[in-house]
């Protein structure tokens, strides 16, 4: 890419991550005004400001992990924790998001596979605009595979995945972009993204990476 392909690459992630911080940040506020009010529903706004921080601080936790640095190893355990949090709180406009995290091994993930880990999941979530269920398997050992089945009456490929397939970001909108990112991490770590679908799943998979 060259620097003018950086650049519109970086607006766009910011983009995209001010769009999925926008509604807990929103309900805060929205809480933050209740409880000024003083309308007698104090409890009702204290559960939202309580709630909408929360959901807010898992987004920055899990988002910081998958835009910035890849430095440090990070826990099997924590990473299932941090994505499913944060994919359990995504319910999209038509429905909510159930997760099936499969996870066997107990290793650390290396801080890039880490990261295109975590990217993967925000494309396959795009899949599902409806609501429906993600399931993934993601371990290190016996042998290296990454899977992800999105599924759902609406299950379809969305922009994201587009991105994913793109050589450079013209014309690319947020999601897009979110999958363009994705490919240049898996290029970066020298590794191939499968997409297959059929009626009602889409399926991303990563297999054979022995950096995982």
């Amino acid at each position: 890419m060259d620097e003018q392909q950086h650049l519109d690459l970086a607006e766009l992630l910011c983009a995209r991550l001010c769009h999925d911080l926008a509604g807990p940040v929103g309900a805060v506020a929205t809480g933050a005004e209740l409880l000024a009010e003083d309308s007698g529903d104090a409890a009702d706004a204290l559960e939202l400001l309580g709630s909408s921080a929360a959901a807010a601080s898992q987004r920055l936790r899990f988002f910081r992990l998958a835009l910035g640095p890849a430095a440090k190893p990070v826990a099997a355990r924590e990473l299932c924790d941090l994505a499913t949090g944060f994919l359990s709180g995504s319910a999209t406009s038509g429905g909510a998001l159930a997760v099936d995290w499969r996870d066997g091994g107990v290793e650390p993930w290396p801080g890039g596979p880490a990261k295109l880990l975590l990217n993967l999941l925000l494309v396959a979530r795009d899949c599902l605009p409806r609501g429906g269920r993600l399931r993934v398997s993601a371990r290190q050992s016996p042998a290296e595979l990454v899977e992800m089945v999105a599924e759902g009456a609406n299950a379809a490929p969305a922009e994201a995945v587009a991105g994913l397939l793109r050589a450079d970001t013209a014309g690319l909108g947020p999601r897009g972009a979110q999958g363009f990112y994705t490919r240049c991490l898996a290029e970066r770590q020298a590794v191939p993204i499968d997409i297959s679908q059929d009626a009602g799943r889409v399926v991303l998979t990563i297999r054979e990476n022995k950096k995982l």
